[in-house]
């Protein structure tokens, strides 16, 4: 999994967090993207996916996010990254 990407030319970070209640968590004025470290592959992939949607929107501007599109988006990602091939054009 990703630990750092960037948005827009500006740096977010990404880190697993051991003592975390929520699954994940965006903070947009620091550019972290906090991830809970005792989720199996799957659930730390899809919320990863979830807060990039986040983190993605904040950084077009926009501050009041739908859970539901975040959510559906975010496992849309998630399942075009786990089943992509590689051609070659």
């Amino acid at each position: 999994m990703a630990t750092t990407f960037e948005l827009a030319g500006s740096k977010w970070y990404v880190n697993y967090v051991v003592h975390m209640e929520d699954f994940g968590k965006c903070d947009p004025e620091k550019q972290i993207i906090s991830i809970r470290m005792d989720m199996n592959k799957q659930t730390t992939e899809q919320t990863f996916y979830h807060e990039l949607v986040h983190a993605i929107m904040f950084t077009m501007g926009k501050l009041n996010h739908d859970e539901e599109f975040v959510d559906t988006f975010g496992a849309f990602l998630h399942q075009y990254h786990v089943t992509k091939e590689s051609h070659e054009i």
